[in-house]
Parts: structure tokens; C-alpha cells; sequence
């Protein structure tokens, strides 16, 4: 009986190592069905093209831009770019059946576009290009953006497009391209900046690496000289949003008041005609254990993703993946295989969008989280190909020659 394992390894092996060579073969094709397969499961489920909440806004501000020209409509301004990309369909005379199409058909080329950064940085391996794309195709609560007329899967694609174009930077010409995505991603939403945002610190790594001391302090004036951009944009984008009201609300999910921080006493208040910056830092400073309750409330939430009223089955698949894909994203940010610029680009997109939500609140599904997820999978991928090539070697060794010889023979016939 003892012998019947030592039989069994080797051809087991050995069809597992048959398996992975026609997968590393078909595994584009495998990608595309399965792409193709979500897409319309994803149509026909969410009755797509479907508006819902703030679509009634961005349809009637792109009605305003595509028919009278006029691109003021105060706090939807900071979404300009969807209303944007929903009246060009308007201009040609198409309705939100089209609009829901050609959020579809971006998704695909961010699908692409997610592959070959991943196999770029991969050095051309196959593996982490495939693994990363079959996680995002797979991730449903990502997938359904594309049915809804609201900004997240346009977003969702031009990070995933900006992860593409930074990673492919070389000369002034690629640089200006990765430019131009990441400004069009800052402008589909407010915190539309977390890709320029990672880019800039990718660069900064890049000039510290390789760039010369007058290059470095240049870049370093230069980012002085942003400051005060950067408090002035901020202070614009904050003009609309009522933070303070949420945080005197203990509100940790949007619109959900079953969990909610009640203060243990009186809260200092900023005034009420501080600037938006000035009057979230006093209450930051004035209130330090209460916002850092909320803070890490809310972080928990948008890292474990689930939900109190999610179902049992949603919630046992996120606990059950989220886990490992953060550790393997840990082994992928330590992985000097992969250049430092872009582990950075990756780390920075998620963590600054982490920081966002800490200071802001978590959405009732996954809605903030669902964007950047991506680029963690990219990192676990990554972190995980070290694991996948010691299993392949191991399948090698336990696989007997003869079996490997007659596998391959198979293949070749």
C-alpha cells in the first residue's frame, strides 16, 4: 500500500506540469473568455445600463455640457470628466445604452492594459500577468461597475491605465502620455489624484536612485513651490463635503447608522468660517482620540472590505482571499525583482486612497476600496511568482523523466 503514493506523485506531477504548459500557451485566450463570460453576466444582472443615485446628476451635467457648452454645475464640477465622456455619446446623438457600452469596451483595454503592466514588471513572465488579470475579471463587486452609469468604472480603468502608461515611461514622449492619463484620471473624481499622487512619489524614487544632487534639490524646490497648489486645490475640493458633520455624527459607513462613535464627551469645533483644511486639522488636533477611533474604524472597513450586511457567502469569500492577497502584496512591495518606482507607484496608490478614506468615510459597498484593489493584486501577483516558480520546480523533480518526455511528446503531436 505504501508504494501506491510513491506511483501516483509522478504522474500526478506530471499532468500537472502537461496542465500548466497548455495554460501558459492558452492563457490569453483563457483571460479573454472569461472577460467576455463576466461582462455579460454583469449586463443582464445589473440591468445594465443602470442609473442609480448620483447618475441623475452626471446625466443632466453632461445634457448641459454637450447642449449649451456651460461646464459650471458647483460640486458635480469635480466629477467634470465622466459628464465629459457621457456628452460625447450625446453629441453623436446616442443614448445610455452606448454610454454603458463604452464604459464596457474602456474596461476592456484597462484589462489589457493591467496584463502587460504586470508583464512588464514581470520581466515578461506569464504568470503574475495572468494571475492579476484572472483576480480582477473574477472580483464580481469590481466587474459591476461597468453597468452603472456613476464614475466608478471609468475610474476604475484609468488607474489601471495610468498603472499602464507610468510603467511603460522611457522617453519624454512616454512621460508626457503617462501625464496626460493621470490628469484625465484626476478628473473623473475628487480623490481622482491618488495616481498622480503615486507617480510623483514613483519619480521621486527614480531621481533619488539615479538622478544627479542638482536634479534632486531641483525637484525638491519644485515640490515646495506645489504646496501652496496643492492647499488651494485641496481647500476647493473640500468646499462642498460636510466632514465636520459626519465626524459629530460618529458616522463610519455612509448613510448606515448601525455602527456609529458616539464622542465619551463634548467635541472642540472649529469655526465655522475656517477654511475646509483649516477646520478638518482642528478638529484632527482638538480631538485626537476621537478621530483616531473613527479613523481606524473606518481603515478596517475599507481594508477588510465586508460589510455588516453583507451576505454570509460574500463575506466568507472576502475573509478568506483578502488575507493572503495582502500578505503576498507585502512579499511583492520587498520583492527587489521588481523595480523600486513602480512597487512604490503601486504601495502609494492604495495607501494614499487608504488616507482619503481615514480622513473622509467608507462607502456603504466597496465602491472606494474597488478602484485601487487592482494595483494590490498586481503587487501579490508579483510577491506570489517566486512561490510559483519553486512549485513548478518541485513538480519537476517529483515528476519522473520518462512521464516528462511522454507529456512533452503529447504536446508536440
Amino acid at each position: 500500500m505504501a508504494a501506491a503514493p510513491n506511483f501516483l506523485l509522478p504522474r500526478v506531477s506530471a499532468l500537472a506540469l502537461r496542465g500548466l504548459r497548455l495554460l501558459a500557451r492558452y492563457h490569453v485566450a483563457v483571460l479573454v473568455l472569461c472577460w467576455l463570460g463576466v461582462q455579460v453576466v454583469s449586463w443582464h444582472v445589473n440591468h445594465s445600463p443602470h442609473a442609480y443615485g448620483d447618475s441623475v446628476h452626471y446625466l443632466d451635467y453632461a445634457h448641459q455640457i454637450a447642449e449649451q457648452g456651460n461646464f459650471v454645475k458647483v460640486h458635480y464640477t469635480r466629477y467634470i470628466g465622466y459628464p465629459l465622456f457621457l456628452s460625447a455619446f450625446l453629441k453623436v446623438g446616442l443614448g445610455r445604452t452606448a454610454m454603458a457600452l463604452g464604459q464596457y469596451a474602456v474596461a476592456g483595454v484597462a484589462t489589457v492594459a493591467l496584463y502587460r503592466a504586470v508583464r512588464r514588471l514581470g520581466r515578461g513572465a506569464w504568470e503574475p500577468a495572468f494571475l492579476a488579470t484572472l483576480l480582477y475579471i473574477g472580483w464580481s463587486d469590481i466587474q459591476r461597475f461597468n453597468a452603472f452609469l456613476l464614475t466608478e468604472s471609468l475610474f476604475t480603468s484609468l488607474l489601471l491605465l495610468s498603472f499602464w502608461a507610468v510603467a511603460r515611461v522611457r522617453t519624454v514622449g512616454s512621460g508626457a502620455l503617462a501625464l496626460l492619463v493621470l490628469l484625465i484620471t484626476v478628473s473623473v473624481r475628487p480623490n481622482g489624484f491618488v495616481a498622480l499622487v503615486a507617480a510623483a512619489l514613483a519619480l521621486a524614487v527614480v531621481v533619488q536612485q539615479r538622478g544627479p544632487r542638482r536634479l534632486k534639490w531641483l525637484v525638491l524646490g519644485a515640490a515646495l513651490l506645489l504646496l501652496p497648489v496643492a492647499w488651494t486645490a485641496l481647500n476647493q475640493l473640500l468646499l462642498t463635503f460636510q466632514l465636520i458633520k459626519t465626524y459629530r455624527e460618529g458616522m463610519i459607513i455612509f448613510m448606515y447608522d448601525g455602527i456609529l462613535m458616539h464622542p465619551t464627551g463634548p467635541l472642540a469645533l472649529p469655526a465655522p468660517d475656517a477654511t475646509p483644511v483649516e477646520r478638518l486639522a482642528y478638529f484632527i488636533l482638538h480631538n485626537p482620540r476621537y478621530f483616531g477611533q473613527l479613523a481606524i474604524w473606518k481603515l478596517i472597513f475599507f481594508m477588510g472590505f465586508p460589510k455588516p450586511y453583507f451576505s454570509a457567502l460574500h463575506i466568507f469569500w472576502q475573509f478568506m482571499t483578502l488575507p493572503l492577497v495582502y500578505w503576498l502584496a507585502l512579499r511583492g512591495l520587498a520583492y527587489r525583482f521588481v523595480a523600486r518606482p513602480m512597487r512604490v507607484f503601486l504601495a502609494a496608490g492604495f495607501v494614499v486612497q487608504a488616507g482619503i478614506i481615514t480622513l473622509t468615510i467608507e462607502d456603504y459597498d466597496i465602491r472606494f476600496s474597488g478602484p485601487v484593489l487592482p494595483y494590490v493584486f498586481a503587487l501579490a501577483t508579483l510577491g506570489a511568482l517566486p512561490l510559483w516558480r519553486r512549485a513548478q520546480q518541485w513538480l519537476e523533480k517529483s515528476s519522473h523523466p520518462s512521464l516528462i518526455a511522454e507529456v512533452s511528446e503529447g504536446e508536440s503531436r
